[in-house]
């Protein structure tokens, strides 16, 4: 199994707005306000181009024996709360046949190594696969994030701050 984390070229953008729509369709089970686009019958995610255009805005595919098989959308630079985080993972999709086989804490863990520094990672409260996904993934990395209580766009979320190991040296 060769896991890989790339970013996204632009030519390959159209790959990526499609798993997104996938993630969008996922998340709708958890956030009311998540809908589709009655012109198109697709879940749009309408600041996707940002990420091709805006420095500090940075999408990834996670491939597995080269193929992509989820993403990651990671916010830095002024996209980040800086007095409390470097980097602030927006999304992160690991397509349904390829869940519960370790790729989605592998590519994680592997990221993180990648983009050392302090992170805030954030899920809807109501979202509990996504709370547990990531609880245990910082238990397999070795952190005991600071977890948060916050309202965003009127969702609750549940947001964790942490510090990569590389960062700490």
């Amino acid at each position: 199994m060769e896991l890989l984390i790339d970013k996204v070229n632009p030519d390959r953008k159209e790959i990526l707005k499609n798993l997104m729509t996938l993630h969008l369709h996922d998340l709708s089970e958890f956030i009311d306000n998540i809908s589709l686009n009655s012109n198109n019958g697709l879940f749009e995610f309408d600041v996707l181009d940002w990420f091709f255009e805006k420095e500090g805005l940075t999408p990834f595919f996670i491939n597995l024996n080269g193929e992509p098989v989820g993403f990651i959308l990671l916010q830095s630079g002024p996209y980040s709360n800086q007095e409390y985080a470097d980097y602030v993972l927006n999304s992160f999709f690991i397509i349904k046949n390829q869940r519960r086989k370790g790729i989605g804490k592998s590519a994680c863990n592997k990221f993180f190594e990648m983009y050392p520094g302090r992170y805030a990672i954030g899920q809807a409260q109501t979202n509990i696969p996504a709370v547990k996904f990531w609880r245990n993934v910082y238990e397999s990395y070795g952190v005991n994030p600071y977890e948060k209580e916050e309202i965003e766009d009127g969702i609750k979320m549940v947001y964790q701050y942490f510090k990569t190991h590389s960062s700490l040296r």
